[in-house]
């Protein structure tokens, strides 16, 4: 079957807003399903999308608004949670990651199958796995094994020891997962993050982690690559780790960072102990700068295995490239910014 409409959730967060676009591009319609339209009239007018009222938490929400679509693509994710819960807890009380990441899938799963859809493209996320040491992490690993698992043609799935039963039936979907390191670009919620941070912080700017190392995605690369799989039957029952070009530790992706701002800050890598502490204090201000479940993820190198998916045909934009563009002095030359890549310490 053919896909012209597609039903996106989260369509309206950062990630979201570019695969929309990109959408649009390559021909498709777009239904963006979000709680406060108010909030968000700037995509009425975008071309090939409309958008909807509606909670992606919220079964009958999903059910109304699959009925006339024929594929969907779920981009909902959080990175701290509003309301925490645990695991052992009652499903009503296993908290925001729970919801977000392990029955928001569950839910698509059902609501895709009823309306007859076949094709469900997953953000998950890179280092995503049930026994990870964050509750980030295993949240994100439970949603995409839920996603997999849709995608197996059979009656039913052996039970589960990390979740009881079985986790969902297989439902014989096609179904593309990725999972993408830090996603950057403009808006985003890591460098432009700590480029404030860095403004506020006098000389020293304390670092929880700072070997730690990323390799950050352009989210122009993710949108394509969402919008290239989308129609591609190769992708189906893939699972797609997505990284730039190159890798850095923490600590230096700070320095670019600062660099770029125009502010001489010395980076300390704070003793974990330490950090812990931080965490347990930052996650009770407003905006939970860092909480300790992220301190936890941190504790893990966020790189893919290989480079990006050649099936895509991307050639990756690197930090250097694209972050200048939007931290710091947009009138700098382009010698500047072929600096900041040569001074960059990284792995080729």
């Amino acid at each position: 079957m053919s896909i012209k409409r597609v039903c996106v959730l989260g369509g309206s967060g950062f990630v979201g807003r570019h695969v929309v676009h990109r959408l649009h591009k390559h021909g498709y319609e777009a239904r963006v399903v979000t709680r406060d339209i108010a909030r968000h009239q700037d995509m009425r007018v975008m071309p090939g999308v409309e958008v909807v009222a509606g909670n992606p938490l919220r079964q009958a929400d999903l059910d109304r608004h699959f009925r006339d679509v024929d594929a969907v693509i779920n981009l909902v994710g959080i990175l701290a949670e509003k309301r925490p819960g645990r695991r052992d807890y009652p499903p009503e009380r296993r908290g925001d990651f729970h919801a977000a990441h392990v029955e928001l899938p569950r839910m698509v799963v059902k609501a895709a199958k009823r309306a007859g859809i076949r094709r469900v493209l997953h953000m998950s996320a890179n280092g995503a796995d049930p026994l990870a040491p964050s509750q980030y992490q295993r949240s994100k690993g439970l949603g995409a094994r839920i996603m997999r698992e849709a995608g197996e043609r059979s009656e039913g799935l052996p039970e589960s020891w990390l979740n009881g039963p079985k986790m969902t039936r297989g439902e014989g979907l096609d179904v593309t997962i990725f999972e993408p390191s830090i996603i950057f670009g403009e808006g985003d919620s890591f460098f432009t993050r700590f480029a404030k941070l860095l403004r506020r912080t006098p000389a020293v700017f304390p670092l929880p982690k700072g070997d730690t190392r990323f390799a950050p995605v352009w989210v122009e690369d993710v949108a394509e690559a969402y919008a290239k799989a989308l129609g591609d039957p190769r992708t189906h029952g893939e699972t797609y780790q997505l990284c730039g070009p190159h890798e850095y530790a923490f600590a230096d992706i700070i320095r670019i960072i600062a660099e770029l701002e125009g502010v001489n800050r010395r980076v300390w890598s704070m003793p974990d102990w330490l950090a812990w502490v931080q965490a347990a204090f930052l996650e009770r201000v407003p905006g939970k700068p860092l909480t300790r479940d992220q301190l936890l993820s941190l504790g893990e190198d966020n790189v893919c295995d290989g480079p990006f998916p050649e099936i895509f045909g991307i050639d990756p934009q690197p930090v250097e490239a694209v972050v200048p563009t939007y931290i710091g002095d947009r009138n700098r030359s382009m010698d500047d910014l072929y600096k900041y890549r040569a001074a960059a310490r990284r792995d080729q």
